[in-house]
């Protein structure tokens, strides 16, 4: 299995061995690791250039698009973050904002159809709830067809002062997720959410066309007609 992970922290803390912990429960697996903010330092500048213009556009493109090949070629995706101020740490959020053109509602693509989520946040106290949401709605977004969520309350963010019993709830978590994507890997259906968005996004670029490079994208890909993403 192909697996692409973000970290939203460069800081190999508890956030990044839970994540570790998944991975090892996924036999022969190929791992691509993206650490922010070092593989996408800019802020996103609102040049709308990914909305207007042709995909890979983007004016920090040096560093986008090999960050979207490494999320088309994946079977799995993977986006972690620690909590900050009850929300995504805000180098997630600058890299989550380079990608909303990839949204349904704009041009998504259709690889991500066929892929499986995970996303994974850590706190302090049980307030990851939010966190969670934000990268879970990106993923479903750009039509990724299910994913799954792993929240933990850790007052620790050195791994090494976790306790053992903690370590053990991690594991047994991180172990049950992974067998769920193993099992569902390459036959992941989208789920209604996603489904629905795309039937919502499609009326809107059949009657309105708000945007005419999205627009002709949609009519492109035969979606607006009888083609859907995830059928092969």
């Amino acid at each position: 299995m192909k697996i692409t992970i973000v970290y939203g922290t460069e800081r190999k803390g508890v956030t990044y061995n839970i994540a570790q912990e998944v991975i090892r429960n996924i036999e022969n697996s190929e791992t691509s690791e993206i650490f922010l903010p070092r593989d996408l330092p800019e802020f996103c500048i609102s040049c709308f250039r990914c909305f207007d213009g042709e995909q890979g556009t983007c004016a920090h493109s040096q560093y986008t698009a090999p960050i979207r090949e490494k999320l088309l070629w994946a079977d799995l995706i993977i986006l972690t973050s620690p909590v900050y101020s009850y929300h995504v740490s805000g180098q997630m959020k600058v890299f989550l904002d380079h990608f909303a053109n990839m949204w349904i509602v704009h041009r998504p693509q259709k690889e991500m159809f066929h892929k499986q989520g995970l996303v994974i946040a850590t706190a302090s106290g049980p307030v990851y709830s939010k966190t969670l949401k934000e990268m879970k709605d990106s993923l479903d977004f750009w039509g990724v067809a299910k994913t799954y969520k792993l929240g933990f309350a850790i007052m620790n963010v050195e791994w090494s002062k976790v306790s053992p019993k903690i370590k053990a709830k991690i594991s047994v978590k991180a172990e049950a997720a992974a067998r769920e994507i193993i099992k569902n890997n390459g036959k992941v259906k989208p789920c209604f959410r996603v489904r629905k968005w795309f039937f919502v996004s499609r009326i809107m670029q059949r009657r309105f066309k708000l945007n005419p490079s999205d627009a002709i994208y949609w009519e492109e890909q035969g979606w607006t007609r009888k083609k859907r993403p995830w059928r092969k």
